[in-house]
């Protein structure tokens, strides 16, 4: 692809053409696609463990079972910045914006994922037994398989940057470097839930439901950041471009349920850095 672009550049520069802009005027837009790291914190989105019930020997455990059940105490992370983690092969979202003036663009970018894996109830085998021995009848005898609840399981991740930029001016007409500010604004939610019926156990023993309820873990994230960079027009509608953040700014927080209606755990960070997050760009003019 990159010696593709460089035979439309050589090609354009070979012309005996007068020189003509290719940077964006007023009312232009221009949408690109984003290459680097990720844009979606995810770090410490993780949901709490359902209740669990072991069988115990002690007699000091009521009814002869220990339950355990607790929430974790993991703090959220920046995970979109990595000083030995980046990858220009990855598409990390797209970005659109639209040019007030001649130098002055309003911006936009993001990406957003959503996965919905409902829950269905257990339900339970019929095995045909001798009413004798209590073994079961291999012959002529109907049997019906038990059913595995299918658990919850769902995801959600937004980012969105919501910015300005001012271009400037150069004596070179395919090239338009920038520098702006973006507010960045992040959601993550992870929610389980196991409808399961637990009837395994001894018929004197009662039965028991794994969740009561949906536990989840939830993250919103928001900052300040700067933002610099430079286009290159290799064609009159479309360019190459690269943009990192000199100075960026994020408070990012998680709040985790176990079931609903008892207290969430909440923990927070702090992210700031120098000169991170690089991005590729590849977009188009219109």
């Amino acid at each position: 692809m990159l010696s593709a672009m460089l035979g439309c550049l050589y090609a354009q520069d070979s012309t005996k053409q007068a020189p003509v802009s290719f940077t964006p005027k007023k009312g232009d837009f221009s949408g690109a696609i984003l290459f680097g790291r990720g844009n979606f914190i995810t770090s410490g989105l993780n949901v709490p463990v359902s209740p669990t019930l072991t069988a115990t020997p002690s007699s000091s455990a009521p009814g002869g079972y220990i339950y355990n059940w607790n929430v974790g105490g993991t703090s959220p992370a920046n995970n979109t910045i990595d000083v030995n983690d980046n990858n220009v092969t990855n598409i990390v979202g797209a970005e659109m914006r639209y040019f007030l003036t001649d130098q002055i663009a309003l911006k936009l970018s993001g990406g957003g994922i959503v996965r919905n894996n409902p829950s269905y109830v257990n339900k339970p085998g019929f095995i045909v037994t001798d009413p004798v021995t209590g073994l079961p009848v291999t012959s002529n005898a109907a049997w019906l398989p038990a059913y595995n609840a299918i658990k919850a399981d769902n995801q959600t991740d937004v980012n969105i940057n919501i910015g300005a930029e001012k271009h400037f001016k150069t004596k070179y007409n395919k090239l338009s470097p920038y520098a702006g500010i973006t507010i960045p604004i992040y959601y993550g939610r992870r929610s389980q839930y196991d409808p399961t019926i637990d009837d395994t156990k001894e018929p004197t023993d009662p039965m028991y439901i794994v969740d009561v309820g949906v536990r989840r873990a939830e993250l919103v994230g928001y900052g300040l950041q700067t933002v610099a960079g430079v286009d290159y027009y290799l064609l009159e509608g479309f360019y190459f471009g690269f943009e990192l953040k000199p100075v960026s700014f994020v408070y990012a927080y998680t709040t985790t349920r176990p079931a609903p209606g008892l207290p969430v755990q909440k923990a927070d960070t702090q992210t700031l850095s120098f000169f991170s997050q690089t991005f590729l760009k590849i977009g188009f003019k219109f």
